[in-house]
């Protein structure tokens, strides 16, 4: 019985720290995260270095934030420039919350 206890605390030890298998999947909606474009139903796959996400996202004109939707909990995203150019990027406050 105690070989039986032991065996299944180190099971549930073992499965701490994996990703969470409940909620909503990634469908490569914006603002959903990604590996890379092939991912994304926007086609564009961008890297968001300093807010450390990598998401599906749109392009869009600076100054017009309409095509940035809101992320799927509400959240307004913002149209913030590309360096190298006046195209821009549809940024999100934080990913939305989906398992891939």
């Amino acid at each position: 019985m105690r070989t039986l206890i032991t065996a299944v605390a180190l099971l549930v030890a073992a499965c701490t720290g994996d990703a969470p298998t409940g909620g909503r999947a990634c469908a490569g909606n914006l603002y959903d995260t990604c590996a890379d474009e092939h991912e994304c139903m926007s086609g564009n796959c961008h890297n968001f270095t300093s807010q450390s996400f990598q998401v599906c996202s749109a392009n869009c004109t600076v100054g017009d934030d309409t095509p940035c939707m809101t992320t799927a909990d509400g959240r307004k995203a913002t149209c913030a420039a590309i360096a190298g150019g006046p195209a821009g990027i549809c940024t999100p406050p934080a990913a939305n919350a989906c398992t891939r």
